[in-house]
């Protein structure tokens, strides 16, 4: 049997953050919206979509999470069965979430479609 995608490493600006189990990435190129006429589907059109990351990030004393609500950064993550995307000049939508219970803030990132390096 083969590895199945069950861990990430987040790195954003250089710094691998310590992520929490469900981190996700939408890896956003052409988005496909179905036309459909009044006898038959006629085929679709496309409009850009943006990637998005979502993860929540164990915090430990030392880290900025005011840092972390940042533009312009480059995203790597990568999964443990070898895959990698790359984003380019990302932004944090919103500003990070502390959780105080969980010891986490949560992220999220949007771009540029991310880029699958082999």
């Amino acid at each position: 049997m083969s590895q199945r995608l069950g861990k990430a490493i987040l790195i954003v600006n250089g710094s691998r953050l310590e992520s929490m189990p469900g981190a996700t990435i939408d890896i956003g190129g052409d988005a496909r919206t179905t036309q459909i006429g009044a006898n038959e589907v006629l085929g679709y059109t496309q409009t850009p979509k943006q990637s998005r990351v979502e993860v929540s990030v164990s915090i430990r004393s030392g880290i900025s999470v005011a840092d972390l609500h940042a533009s312009d950064v480059p995203i790597t993550f990568e999964g443990d069965t070898g895959q990698i995307w790359s984003i380019a000049g990302a932004w944090s939508v919103d500003t990070p979430v502390v959780d105080s219970g969980a010891g986490t803030a949560k992220l999220v990132y949007e771009g540029p479609p991310a880029e699958e390096i082999i």
